[in-house]
């Protein structure tokens, strides 16, 4: 009888775990700003975050198809850097690119991986349109806001020996340059890592998309997340839409998982933001 029991719970933590790690959530927000140009009014846009190379065999690109987004934005870690799989990631960029225009920028595992130097090229193939350390403007009819990119800050002193780099000069450094090119009233700023907000509000970025801290990894209810990457133990920043000064962040929980294989009361996560004024 105890053997049957046992039996019983391992199959439930199975299913479990198989549906927290698989089935995707949708997450929906409004952001309004009066700043934003009448011709981007229902704007939408699709988030994408920490997808690190998962293949969920075609489920999420019919996701995304259903979203029906006006951009989509990467914020980093597409590929893993222990266990990179370019062709999945491959395999996404380019359905995504049929969906609408797709802007990434790189996270951690791209900046630390010695295959992003062929990611690049892949990206480049698609036509995804690179954001690292870049800013364009997007024009809709005659509507104008601006799109900045920063690359996830990590220190390279050779191909054995890289390391993430938390001075914060680093970032301060790129955006003041990239703010040069800046003369729209709004704009957004797509970067990997969260914690830097308190960056990223200096440089008065009405909207900020942003991914890194994988929701917490685990997550307790109504607590929230338990540990990310740079935050520690309950990280402020893991999930939702925080604000700093005149700055809003959005945070995807993201996709996949790096060394920690499960994702507890945390589902694989698309955030859909739609911009209103």
């Amino acid at each position: 009888m105890k053997l049957n029991y046992l039996i019983f719970f391992i199959i439930v933590v199975a299913v479990f775990l198989t549906w927290q790690n698989n089935a995707i959530e949708i997450t929906k927000h409004k952001y309004t700003n009066n700043k934003l140009p009448n011709d981007f009014n229902g704007f939408r846009i699709l988030h994408v975050s920490d997808f690190h190379n998962k293949n969920f065999h075609g489920r999420l690109i019919n996701k995304m198809k259903e979203i029906s987004p006006d951009i989509i934005v990467m914020t980093g870690d597409l590929i893993d850097r222990r266990r990179t799989n370019l062709k999945v990631a491959e395999e996404l960029i380019k359905k995504a690119v049929k969906i609408a225009p797709t802007y990434y920028v790189s996270g951690n595992h791209e900046q630390l991986s010695e295959h992003y130097t062929k990611l690049k090229e892949i990206l480049n193939k698609h036509n995804v349109i690179n954001m690292d350390d870049s800013y364009i403007t997007l024009n809709k009819k005659g509507g104008k806001i601006g799109l900045t990119g920063v690359a996830a800050p990590v220190q390279i002193k050779n191909e054995k020996d890289k390391k993430f780099m938390d001075n914060d000069s680093y970032i301060k450094n790129i955006l003041e340059n990239l703010s040069q090119n800046s003369h729209v009233d709004f704009n957004i700023l797509i970067a990997h890592r969260p914690e830097q907000i308190h960056v990223y509000k200096e440089f008065y970025f009405d909207l900020v998309f942003s991914g890194h801290a994988h929701g917490g990894q685990i997550r307790i209810p109504f607590v929230g997340g338990i540990l990310s990457p740079n935050q520690g133990f309950f990280p402020k920043y893991s999930e939702g839409i925080h604000k700093e000064g005149s700055t809003y962040m959005v945070v995807s929980r993201g996709l996949g998982n790096s060394l920690f294989p499960f994702r507890i009361f945390n589902r694989p996560e698309l955030v859909v933001v739609d911009l209103q004024n």
